[in-house]
């Protein structure tokens, strides 16, 4: 028996609405099952973002003796810039280092007044390629052994901390980024097995007049497919919401110094309203493909 694309329409449409409130809860159910997967993706994009920010901040010094000549800064100063690890580099001399010293210490002016600018060491203020531990402890090292440094210091431990926490965290955000999907399918499928079951008398009519399990399954599978795009779509519209109101309420506000660093962009929404859309209509068709499979069987 051919199935025809007029027929699986019809009777895709008119299924909807004879079941209208079941189709209702599933619609429901999918929504807010895809949003909860769309606003768990953007929150840890936003919490990978904020992260990727510190570990940019991590910085090395080099500081050299006071002593050191212009020819021993010269030196260091083209070994960091031809250096292949080394990202950027700003130099600080005297009058520099005395501006910044007396920015950090504008609180104690009677400190600032007993330091001589000239006992105040010049510096380099460099910024690693990478923020891996072993590498920028690698390139401290190289430089402290140079003629003309006084010691150089960098994050170390900070770089450590904020490597091992990212790693964390980002197995922690696919986890449960995971569980949040199966948990969705679970939902999905048992909400459209339901709806099959509500009309399990109907595909057995259908199968005593000889309807290929093709002809019976098809529409079935439109029908889950066209619930699941549906609810995507609400699940969507509820993504859109959250994103506005984070952003509104949280993002760049003072009160909340932690959440404002937990950000996304225009193109990680995008990504994730494509990824409830795939997911909402391939569940859709495949739980309801599965579903009246049960009762296709001899």
């Amino acid at each position: 028996m051919a199935v025809r694309l007029d027929y699986v329409l019809k009777e895709t449409g008119s299924n909807l609405v004879r079941n209208l409130t079941l189709t209702l809860a599933s619609l429901l159910t999918v929504a807010i099952a895809l949003a909860f997967v769309a606003v768990s993706f953007l929150i840890g994009t936003g919490i990978n973002q904020s992260f990727l920010g510190l570990r940019s901040d991590v910085q090395m010094f080099v500081y050299m003796n006071p002593g050191a000549t212009a020819d021993q800064i010269d030196s260091v100063s083209k070994n960091l810039q031809s250096n292949p690890q080394v990202e950027s580099v700003k130099f600080l001399d005297k009058e520099k280092t005395y501006a910044e010293f007396k920015r950090l210490f504008a609180d104690q002016p009677d400190f600032v007044e007993s330091i001589n600018p000239e006992e105040l060491p010049q510096s380099f203020r460099v910024k690693p390629t990478s923020t891996d531990a072993d590498v920028v402890s690698a390139v401290g090292t190289e430089f402290e052994n140079m003629t003309g440094v006084y010691r150089v210091e960098y994050a170390e431990e900070y770089a450590r901390q904020v490597q091992k926490s990212l790693s964390t965290l980002n197995s922690w955000v696919r986890l449960f980024g995971v569980a949040l999907i199966f948990v969705s399918v679970l939902l999905i499928f048992n909400t459209i097995r339901t709806a099959v079951f509500a009309r399990r008398r109907e595909i057995e009519v259908m199968r005593l007049v000889g309807a290929s399990n093709w002809f019976i399954r098809l529409p079935f599978m439109t029908e889950g497919m066209v619930q699941g795009l549906l609810g995507a779509l609400a699940a969507a519209g509820l993504t859109w919401g959250f994103d506005a109101l984070w952003k509104r309420n949280f993002v760049n506000q003072v009160s909340f110094e932690l959440l404002n660093q937990i950000k996304w962009t225009g193109g990680d929404l995008w990504k994730a309203v494509i990824m409830i859309l795939v997911v909402g209509a391939v569940t859709g068709a495949v739980g309801s493909g599965i579903a009246v499979g049960r009762y296709l069987r001899v």
